[in-house]
């Protein structure tokens, strides 16, 4: 008994090293930090939001998708083009017409875009289908229903363009702006270029879920001088800028590659993970103050429609993979605090819906990954669910 007794607190003393310990260990302290902080900034109010060309969208008000002018003929299909567009679809039918003419319209770039159809049962295939009949840019993968993430990695697999973009099937872009993204990337040798979204409103959601959601993809300010990856999501996350959504990226296919940015399969809140990969790994970044990006608001889409558990298994496994992308590297005392509150925002996002599972939910959780980190994080989360 005392060997075991000796073992297992050799054992503990090893794992008490580790960044995942860390971060679980304080989860419950670093919590009311964040509290009395957010608190502070509410009482002392957010930053004005900055001027910008382009539409101001709110409530019910829609946005125009780009289009091509009436009888122009598209561009024929290079080997190697500018810009690879990625867009995962599942049933978006009522919304794939404005999403890929928005693209197709786009001047002054060569691109090709890549439609992964994740066995949809309506008519989007056929959708898909027409565009890639009349346009040989577009291309289309099928596979059987998997999620965004596995359609996602398929894309990117298949991708020949410089570089890579994500687009959701019931977004667009409503202006003609990829060339110019280009242009900036090359000017600037940048490994990825971030870029502002605006939300608009396309039928009945919860009023809490539009405010939320009606501004967030604004950031406050612009972050033009290059830096570090790093250095970005330190300087965002302190002024509450930091978005992880993908489709507000551009990034350099060769970056994404050779650092083996991949989206983890089956899981919600996938951006999480990989941008924060994305980013960290990144030697030249920069930001344009600018809304390129139109995001629907909808019912019925996965951040209206998010279930307890799946949203624990999303923030769980995408906080595991975080910590270990940070694991055993070193950085400013500024950017690690900034980067430690951005991963424990998303362990954070877990433990407020971990108590509506029921025992077999959390025992799936544990079941996902049988690491002591993610075991140690497990029990961290587990904490939360017994108060």
């Amino acid at each position: 008994m005392r060997e075991q007794r000796d073992a297992a607190r050799r054992k503990v003393r090893e794992l008490e090293g580790s960044s995942a310990y860390r971060l679980g260990s304080k989860a419950v302290a670093f919590s009311r930090i964040l509290k009395a902080v957010r608190h502070r900034l509410d009482a002392r109010g957010k930053p004005a939001r900055v001027s910008r060309p382009g539409p101001q969208v709110s409530g019910e008000t829609q946005p125009t998708p780009f289009r091509a002018p009436e009888g122009s003929v598209a561009p024929a299909r290079v080997a190697d083009p500018d810009v690879t567009v990625v867009i995962p679809v599942y049933n978006s039918e009522a919304w794939l017409d404005d999403c890929i003419s928005s693209v197709l319209a786009q001047t002054g770039v060569t691109l090709e875009v890549i439609c992964i159809n994740d066995g949809s049962t309506d008519g989007s295939r056929a959708v898909l289908q027409r565009f890639a009949d009349e346009d040989s840019r577009v291309s289309i993968i099928d596979q059987p229903n998997q999620g965004q993430s596995v359609g996602r990695n398929a894309g990117l697999d298949s991708a020949a363009g410089r570089y890579l973009i994500y687009l959701d099937s019931d977004d667009f872009w409503p202006d003609d702006t990829l060339a110019g993204l280009v242009r900036q990337a090359d000017e600037q040798d940048l490994d990825v270029l971030m870029f502002d979204c605006y939300a608009f409103l396309d039928g009945t959601v919860a009023a809490a879920t539009w405010k939320r959601y009606s501004t967030y993809y604004q950031r406050s300010q612009a972050y033009s001088e290059v830096r570090t990856g790093s250095q970005m999501i330190a300087d965002m996350r302190r002024n509450r800028d930091y978005r992880p959504h993908v489709g507000m990226y551009l990034a350099r296919t060769a970056h994404v590659r050779g650092q083996g940015v991949r989206f983890i399969p089956g899981i919600i809140h996938q951006d999480n993970p990989y941008s924060f990969a994305l980013l960290l790994n990144a030697e030249r970044v920069a930001h344009t103050d600018a809304d390129i990006y139109a995001r629907r608001i909808r019912p019925g889409s996965t951040i209206t429609t998010l279930h307890d558990a799946r949203s624990v298994v999303g923030y769980f496994l995408s906080y595991v993979a975080m910590v270990r992308e940070i694991q055993g590297r070193e950085f400013s005392p500024e950017v690690t605090d900034m980067l430690a509150e951005v991963v424990y925002g998303v362990f954070d996002g877990a433990s407020k819906k971990v108590a509506a599972l029921t025992p077999a939910e959390l025992a799936e959780v544990k079941a996902l990954d049988g690491h002591p980190d993610a075991q140690l994080a497990f029990h961290a989360l587990n904490t939360f669910r017994a108060r």
